[in-house]
């Protein structure tokens, strides 16, 4: 059963009210089913929209985080002087041969 179709969702609802009119009685069973299968169809109308708002906005915070992210590294790429890459004996190696 696909809960996204609205003829299912009403199908599987009709089908556990069924119960419910029995205990109800005949003379308000119809018009409650009715009423409250147009709510719940609305609350889930409201839920998925609300769902799809939320997704497509952690989507959109997550590109902004990565993006974020890939300028931080790239800039603390160009940041980092040549000498940080040399080990404290290579440096100390560069500074005698400077010295001579």
């Amino acid at each position: 059963m696909n809960f996204n179709k609205k003829e299912d969702r009403i199908k599987y609802l009709e089908d556990k009210f069924d119960n419910l009119k029995d205990v109800i009685g005949s003379n308000y069973g119809e018009p409650l089913m009715k009423e409250l299968v147009s709510r719940l169809n609305t609350t889930i109308d409201g839920f998925n929209d609300e769902m799809s708002n939320l997704f497509k906005a952690l989507k959109d915070k997550e590109k902004k985080r990565e993006k974020l992210l890939n300028d931080i590294d790239t800039k603390s790429i160009k940041k980092i002087p040549k000498n940080k890459n040399m080990s404290k004996w290579e440096e100390k190696l560069k500074k005698l041969e400077q010295q001579k």
